[in-house]
């Protein structure tokens, strides 16, 4: 299965911020989620989204200038490759701090004003002075190389409706915006505080023919490239992910369902499950959070009371099957299987039908004598992710062609290198290779392999790794290690909770 295509990831690099605007959710999150990233956990992370073949880190917060080593970030991201933008309110957008983000690297400023008069602007924000620094900034921007575009919230109809768009536009262009983002409210803030519907929802048409043609090129609509003319699609089903202060990952800022944690496992393993998830899927080709039917079915359900949700994934299915494995702190399955058909078709049928993915885990797949039975249960629109150690592949071609006649998006298969007393390294590459054979021979089937290597016997197989992988079929590699509590969400092994999930290779043309 190859990589979702993830192309651009906002992550969050503080909830502090200087304003309190009246359309922001962060300081309801500021409240709930404590501590930021440290620098070595987004290095991490910026390995993991370069393997994953992201493009585009955009930083936001709360105000990322509050970081003291936001330079330091910026030129990280730029060492991987990226495209790095920035949000900001602009208060500490100095000469100095603009040398110095110009200096490593920085590609965009996103600056954030909300009218053409000072007062309206402060009274938004929160915060007096705050439109003066956001000038200042802006007439900094033009003059460096990066590409300077203003966000702005309008907060009524009214905006429009007087001509107000078309002044503030003027305003904007004068002092030297290369373009302008039109944010509309989305369900967050205020908003969702008070149980309003966000503005002009489903309107937003009306609203946009009061602006004047000479502006039509000088505004986007959210993403870069949507015409006043054109709705806004929802770049979080297809390209696009946030990660918050403390490394949860969500669709996007304004739809905070929580999927996964990215410092603990890959953020392209957290999309993939995004995908899947029927509250992503139902939310409809544009923003889910300015669709009225979709925020009273399933947003205002979840509760108001905080910024943001757990999402818990219902695709997994424990089929309990033998393991011919004797892994440390596990207890082999090596009788015969333990969990009745009718329970795991229960289950199958019991699974919300938006699901892309079923994922059957618990003990070797291959070992249970009815897998194909399992397999004709599942609907033929899901995709099918197995468990399996590759050991026991049974040698009948007969047995791989019929396997591959299924919905197969990927085999995961678990490499046994732990380090039993005894066991030295000549032995557990010796595993490696059998566990590498067993899997290239589905892989020679055009199954998809991913690869789960425990971290702390990398380093002595390394060198086999980057030798044997090529050629087998595998199309990622993963580090684990176990531990307590597991991760949520994630089948981890044949059933095992795991601590934390790496990302180390991915299919691409290059070597491990």
């Amino acid at each position: 299965m190859p990589l979702p295509l993830l192309k651009i990831v906002q992550l969050t690099l503080t909830n502090r911020c200087q304003c309190h605007c009246e359309h922001c959710g962060v300081s309801g999150l500021r409240d709930a989620i404590g501590g930021e990233l440290p620098l070595e956990r987004i290095d991490a992370i910026f390995q993991d989204l370069r393997l994953a073949g992201c493009l585009v880190i955009d930083l936001f917060g709360g105000e990322p200038t509050l970081r003291p080593d936001l330079c330091q970030i910026i030129s990280l991201a730029k060492s991987y490759g990226f495209a790095v933008s920035l949000e900001s309110n602009g208060y500490l957008l100095d000469r100095d701090l603009m040398a110095r983000l110009e200096a490593a690297g920085l590609d965009q400023i996103y600056l954030s004003l909300d009218d053409y008069r000072a007062d309206r602007h402060d009274t938004r924000r929160g915060k007096p002075g705050s439109f003066d620094r956001a000038v200042r900034a802006l007439e900094l921007g033009a003059r460096s190389t990066m590409a300077t575009h203003v966000s702005v919230v309008p907060n009524s109809e009214e905006f429009f409706l007087s001509g107000d768009i078309n002044r503030y536009l003027q305003f904007v262009q004068e002092h030297g915006a290369q373009m302008v983002r039109l944010l509309l409210p989305r369900f967050v803030g205020q908003s969702s505080r008070t149980g309003d519907t966000p503005l002009a929802a489903g309107g937003e048409q009306d609203l946009f023919s009061h602006v004047a043609p000479q502006f039509h090129d000088f505004v986007y609509v959210h993403t870069p490239g949507t015409k006043l003319g054109e709705t806004n699609a929802c770049t979080a089903k297809h390209v696009f992910c946030h990660i918050m202060s403390n490394g949860w990952v969500a669709p996007c800022p304004y739809l905070p369902l929580v999927f996964g944690d990215a410092t603990r496992e890959p953020v392209v393993d957290i999309f993939e499950r995004m995908q899947s998830h029927p509250l992503v899927r139902l939310g409809g080709d544009h923003c889910p959070m300015r669709n009225e039917a979709y925020i009273d079915a399933h947003i205002r359900p979840l509760g108001l009371d905080k910024p943001y949700h757990p999402i818990a994934t219902h695709n997994l299915i424990d089929i309990g099957a033998p393991c011919p494995l004797a892994c440390p702190d596990c207890s082999p399955a090596t009788d015969t299987a333990r969990r009745p058909l009718a329970e795991i078709a229960r289950e199958l049928e019991q699974m919300a039908p938006e699901y892309r993915t079923v994922e059957l885990y618990g003990g070797d797949a291959v070992l249970r004598p009815d897998l194909f039975e399992i397999l004709a249960l599942t609907p033929k629109d899901r995709g099918i992710i197995l468990w399996s150690t590759c050991r026991s592949f049974p040698s009948d071609p007969a047995f791989a062609r019929q396997l591959a006649s299924h919905p197969l998006r990927a085999i995961k298969v678990l490499a046994p290198l732990w380090n039993p007393p005894g066991t030295d390294a000549t032995q557990m590459a010796s595993e490696l290779e059998r566990t590498v054979a067993g899997a290239a021979t589905w892989g020679v089937q055009g199954i998809p392999i991913y690869l789960y290597v425990p971290m702390a016997g990398m380093a002595k197989v390394h060198d086999l790794v980057a030798r044997v992988i090529p050629g087998t079929g595998i199309e990622r590699v993963y580090g684990f290690s176990r531990g307590a509590p597991p991760l949520d969400n994630a089948a981890a092994c044949f059933g095992r909770g795991l601590e934390r999930i790496r990302l180390l290779w991915a299919h691409r043309g290059e070597q491990p």
